[in-house]
C-alpha cells in the first residue's frame, strides 16, 4: 500500500513540476480570493461550480488541477455567470494576468467570453482600460489554454464573465487560475528563460484577416508545440462558403530571443485539393522581436528544393524546412517568435478541414559553414573542415558535427568538425558531402550544409629546355 501511495505522489510531484516549468514563471502571483454570481436575461438559468477551486491558498495551492465549472443556459434571451478574482494587493498597469482555461471564446455557442479589470477585490465599481480590446489567447504544448488581458492602469481584481446564446444553448468555461509574472519582460511570453532550452516554443497563437464568412482558424494549435513531430500537429481550416481571400496566421513564441545564427526548423504537410506549388507558394514566413518584424519574410516555396516540393505534393507527406531569420545584407537577426502566414487568396482553391498542418516548430541553429575544396587525382586526400558561429558564444553549450552522403537522411559518414578524406584519384569528378550540428543535450539538428570536393588532374608543369 505505502509503495502505491508513493508511486502516485512521485507522478504527481512530476506533473506538477512540468506544469510549472511550461507554463507559470517560478515567482508567479496567483488570485487568492474571488466572488462571484450571474443574471437571467429572459428564461434560462446559470451555474458557479466550486468556485474556491480557482483561487490559491493553503488547502488548493497553485498551479494544480482544480477548477470553477462556469456554466450559462438561455431558452429565451441573454443568461451570463461570472467570477471576479482578486490579487493579494494592487497589481502594477500593464501586468499582463493570465487565466488558465479548456475552452475559448472562439468555441462558444453565439456567446463568448469578456474579462474586465477593477481597481477593488469585489464589486464593479472602478474598471481599468485594458489595452486589449478582447482576450487574447495562447496555447501550450501540454494542452493548455491561457487567455490574456493586460489592463493599462493598477487593478486588484479581474472579472470573468461568461454568456450564453441568444437562444435555446448553453455554454461552459472551466477557470483553473489567474496568475501574472511580477517581472515579466514581455506581455506574451513571461516564461523563465532557460540557457539548456532546445527550441521548443512555449506557446503559441493564431488569429486571421479579411474573413468574413464560413468557418475558419486553427484547430488544436498547442500541437505543433507538443515535442511530437510526427503524429500531432495543428491544422489550417477554412470550410463553409467558398473562402478564397484573407488570411490564416498561426504564431510560436519561443523561449527568450534567439542566439546569433539561430534558424526555425518547419514540419508540415498538405491534405486538399490544391497543388503543392499553389501551397508553397501561399505561406509567408516571418520573424519577430516583440511585435516588431524582423529580418526579411520568405515564402515557404523559397526555403523547399525540387525534392521537398515533390514530397509535399502527395496529401500527409511531411516535409521539414528550415527558415533563418536574416536581413536584407544576410545578417542574422534576434528574434522571440516567428508567423507562419497561409494566404488563402494566393491558393485560389478552398482550403478544406484540414488544408495545412503543421506537426512541429522549433528553433535550431542555422547550418554550420563549410568550404568547398579542389583536390589533385594523384593526391587523393582532402580534409573537410566546419564551424558555427555560435562556438564564440557563452552559455549555450557546445556542438557536435556529422558528416553525411546525402541532404536528407542518408548515411553517417564522420562525427567531428574535421573529416579526412581519401581515395580521391578519379578526376572530372563531383563529391557531395553534407553536415550539420547539434546542440549538447537536444536532439534536433541544424539544417545540413552541402560541400562539393571537385577532383582534377594535377597541373603539368613546363618542359625544361637543356642547354650543353
Amino acid at each position: 500500500m505505502k509503495r502505491a501511495v508513493y508511486l502516485i505522489f512521485f507522478i504527481s510531484l512530476i506533473l506538477g513540476l512540468k506544469e510549472v516549468a511550461i507554463c507559470q514563471p517560478a515567482n508567479a502571483v496567483y488570485a487568492n480570493s474571488q466572488t462571484s454570481g450571474g443574471s437571467v436575461g429572459g428564461l434560462g438559468d446559470f451555474d458557479v461550480n466550486n468556485p474556491l477551486n480557482a483561487i490559491n491558498s493553503a488547502t488548493n495551492v497553485k498551479p494544480n488541477g482544480n477548477f470553477t465549472h462556469l456554466k450559462a443556459l438561455s431558452t429565451l434571451g441573454v443568461t451570463s455567470v461570472w467570477q471576479q478574482l482578486a490579487f493579494p494587493a494592487s497589481v502594477p498597469a500593464n501586468s499582463t494576468v493570465y487565466i488558465k482555461t479548456t475552452a475559448t471564446a472562439t468555441a462558444l455557442l453565439g456567446g463568448g467570453v469578456t474579462i474586465i479589470a477593477y481597481t477593488t477585490a469585489t464589486g464593479t465599481g472602478t474598471s481599468v482600460t485594458q489595452a486589449y480590446t478582447a482576450p487574447k489567447t495562447y496555447y501550450t504544448g501540454d494542452g493548455n489554454v491561457y487567455m490574456a488581458v493586460t489592463p493599462t492602469g493598477s487593478f486588484q481584481s479581474i472579472r470573468i464573465t461568461l454568456s450564453s446564446p441568444v437562444a435555446l444553448g448553453t455554454n461552459t468555461f472551466d477557470v483553473f487560475y489567474a496568475f501574472y509574472g511580477p517581472t515579466a519582460g514581455n506581455d506574451s511570453n513571461p516564461f523563465p528563460f532557460n540557457v539548456a532550452d532546445c527550441g521548443l516554443p512555449n506557446v503559441s497563437t493564431f488569429g486571421s484577416s479579411g474573413i468574413t464568412v464560413g468557418s475558419y482558424g486553427v484547430s488544436s494549435p498547442g500541437n505543433a508545440i507538443d515535442g511530437d513531430a510526427g503524429t500531432t500537429a495543428s491544422s489550417f481550416y477554412a470550410t463553409g462558403l467558398s473562402l478564397l481571400s484573407g488570411h490564416i496566421v498561426q504564431t510560436f513564441f519561443f523561449n527568450g530571443t534567439s542566439n546569433s545564427a539561430d534558424a526555425v526548423r518547419i514540419v508540415l504537410a498538405k491534405n486538399g485539393a490544391f497543388t503543392a506549388v499553389s501551397l508553397a507558394g501561399s505561406i509567408k514566413v516571418q520573424g519577430y522581436n516583440g511585435t516588431t518584424a524582423v529580418g526579411t519574410s520568405q515564402l515557404f516555396s523559397a526555403l523547399l528544393d525540387v525534392d521537398l516540393l515533390n514530397l509535399l505534393s502527395t496529401d500527409n507527406n511531411k516535409v521539414t524546412a528550415y527558415f533563418a531569420p536574416k536581413d536584407a545584407s544576410n545578417n542574422s537577426v534576434v528574434f522571440d517568435r516567428v508567423t507562419v502566414d497561409l494566404d488563402l487568396g494566393l491558393l485560389g482553391v478552398a482550403l478544406g478541414s484540414n488544408g495545412l498542418s503543421i506537426f512541429d516548430v522549433r528553433r535550431v541553429p542555422d547550418a554550420p559553414a563549410s568550404p568547398n575544396l579542389t583536390v589533385c587525382s594523384n593526391i587523393g586526400t582532402a580534409a573537410l573542415s566546419a564551424l558555427t558561429v555560435q562556438e564564440s558564444l557563452s552559455g549555450i553549450g557546445t556542438f557536435v558535427y556529422k558528416w553525411y552522403d546525402a541532404l536528407r537522411d542518408g548515411s553517417l559518414l564522420n562525427t567531428g568538425k574535421t573529416y579526412s578524406l581519401s581515395g580521391l584519384t578519379t578526376p572530372s569528378q563531383v563529391k557531395n558531402y553534407y553536415v550539420d550540428i547539434q546542440k549538447s543535450g537536444c536532439v534536433t539538428p541544424s539544417g545540413r550544409k552541402k560541400v562539393e570536393v571537385s577532383i582534377v588532374n594535377p597541373p603539368v608543369l613546363p618542359g625544361i629546355a637543356l642547354t650543353p
